[in-house]
């Protein structure tokens, strides 16, 4: 099924014996994957209709509006993005806001971090205000503030036939997913919510619940995608409805044993190509999406390759790139 020669892999692949560094830590090809726990098919359709990968607003198009916030919502879904991507934390009371850094004082007038807020605190400080539109020192939220949201009020502007994606970040992450978990039962969005996390013990806590999407963690999506371009393996496919979400870039560290020592050298990789979609979706019922998509050449080559989301910083530059192409 697979050819000896991947065009992004190639250095890695050439190598006797390979040992990647990620960011994460290290791992190999041979490395078996988790079970990715149950899945359901989404309600909303892979692609835009078209056959388009949807574009997915990555914290709420940070590049076009400040991060994580209503108005990037609403920003973002005027300028035509499919999906909406937000990052959750949990208050020091147990509320979950939409928040990305550890300090607040990167993005917010305030400082410390989410977990010593109560939401009453949190939902005070303008979450814009160190936000720069491109090409401009100007910080115009200063003036018109774009408070820093909880979940629930986040959801409010997301109408219920778009997806959106959660992504959690805390030292502890459990009870932010069951928290999470609760306000998609209250507000009922457990059908077209997905849960993504850097964190297995957050996405392991989410998918216990039963009856929320979960995507499959990302350390078992590297570890798939390894396979495929090292070994050239074909694990099982997820089950049908399952997201899987990588980077569309990825620099990493090639080490070659040699009998007299090893030798390093780095590479960027874009482990989304031909082989690995065909492998990880033969039956086009896995969901697949690559991070960090930046220019529309690579969007377009996405696109062929039937990759079924995109997710990206502006999505008012990715709804341009998706109309050129469609004409």
């Amino acid at each position: 099924m697979f050819s000896n020669h991947h065009p992004f892999w190639i250095r890695a692949a050439a190598v006797g014996a390979v040992g990647l560094v990620l960011a994460a830590g290290s791992t190999t090809a041979s490395a078996a994957a988790p079970d990715p726990g149950p899945a359901r098919r989404i309600a909303a359709a892979p692609h835009d209709g078209r056959g388009e990968p949807l574009i997915v607003a990555h914290r709420a198009g940070t590049a076009d509006y400040p991060e994580n916030t209503v108005e990037g919502i609403r920003g973002s879904l005027r300028d035509g993005a499919d999906a909406i991507w937000v990052t959750v934390q949990l208050s020091r009371d147990g509320v979950p806001v939409l928040y990305r850094p550890i300090d607040l004082a990167a993005n917010t007038n305030g400082s410390g971090t989410v977990s010593e807020k109560t939401a009453a605190e949190l939902t005070t400080l303008n979450a814009g205000w160190n936000f720069h539109p491109r090409g401009s020192e100007e910080t115009p939220y200063r003036d018109a503030p774009a408070l820093l949201p909880t979940l629930r009020q986040a959801l409010d502007d997301i109408p219920a036939d778009r997806l959106v994606f959660l992504d959690l970040k805390q030292a502890d992450p459990a009870p932010l997913a069951d928290a999470v978990v609760a306000v998609l039962r209250s507000v009922g969005r457990t059908e077209n919510t997905v849960i993504s996390s850097t964190d297995a013990t957050a996405t392991g806590r989410a998918r216990l619940a039963g009856d929320v999407q979960v995507a499959e963690d990302r350390d078992t999506t590297r570890e798939r995608l390894l396979d495929i371009a090292l070994a050239h393996e074909c694990p099982s496919p997820p089950a049908p409805g399952t997201w899987l979400a990588f980077e569309d870039r990825r620099k990493v560290t090639v080490s070659e044993t040699f009998t007299l020592g090893t030798a390093s050298s780095d590479v960027e990789i874009t482990p989304w190509d031909r082989e690995a979609v065909r492998c990880v979706d033969p039956a086009n019922r896995v969901n697949t999406m690559a991070i960090g998509v930046a220019d529309e050449a690579r969007y377009r080559e996405l696109a062929r390759l039937h990759v079924d989301a995109v997710l990206v910083d502006s999505p008012r530059d990715a709804v341009a790139w998706k109309r050129k192409h469609t004409r």
